[in-house]
């Protein structure tokens, strides 16, 4: 059991970590990173019924820095970032519900990021990709064969390049990184 797990679990949220993750990455596309945050930790209490804050705070704080770290690998400049999956020694049945989770997540992320802003209209890739998301949120795998692992890892590829186009999308190339401020004392900047 990984340290995400662990603060999901004692913050008793009923969201497997790959939904958690999906609706993390879906916000970070769609917002911009403080309000995401904000949007992805209510979320998270609401979902767990949490209204004191203060008994989970040691809990918080790992949940806190795991959303630092999915900003970070969102900004990496190697664009290794992938979905929230287990591992090659999971069952593949396991592998494809947490990546069908994962996409539940995001495009609820999305949509929810989206909703703030009016609903402002989608590329018609966009588009095409959160229904394809939507779709693979439907999956069920019965097999474990070697043509059944090279199609989830397909598909795991899919959505791992979908979610970065998605991010180029919704998040103009001129745009800052993920959770970068400007800092007015930087040369060039005009005052």
């Amino acid at each position: 059991m990984n340290a995400q797990q662990l603060a999901l679990d004692e913050l008793e949220v009923p969201l497997p970590p790959s939904e958690v993750h999906g609706l993390a990455v879906g916000l970070l596309c769609s917002e911009e990173s403080t309000r995401a945050k904000s949007l992805w930790f209510r979320e998270l209490l609401e979902s767990a019924g949490i209204e004191a804050v203060a008994a989970h705070a040691d809990a918080l704080r790992r949940v806190d820095a795991w959303f630092g770290g999915i900003v970070a690998e969102l900004n990496a400049a190697d664009l290794a970032w992938q979905p929230l999956v287990p591992g090659e020694g999971a069952a593949l049945a396991e592998r494809v519900r947490a990546l069908g989770d994962f996409c539940g997540g995001f495009t609820y992320g999305v949509s929810l990021g989206l909703g703030n802003q009016g609903n402002r209209p989608l590329p018609v890739e966009t588009r095409e990709i959160l229904d394809d998301f939507q779709a693979i949120d439907g999956v069920d795998a019965d097999g474990d064969d070697e043509q059944d692992e090279a199609a989830f890892a397909e598909l795991l590829e899919y959505v791992r390049v979908g979610v970065l186009f998605i991010l180029e999308e919704l998040r103009p190339a001129e745009a800052a990184p993920i959770g970068a401020t400007e800092d007015p004392s930087s040369p060039g900047t005009a005052h």
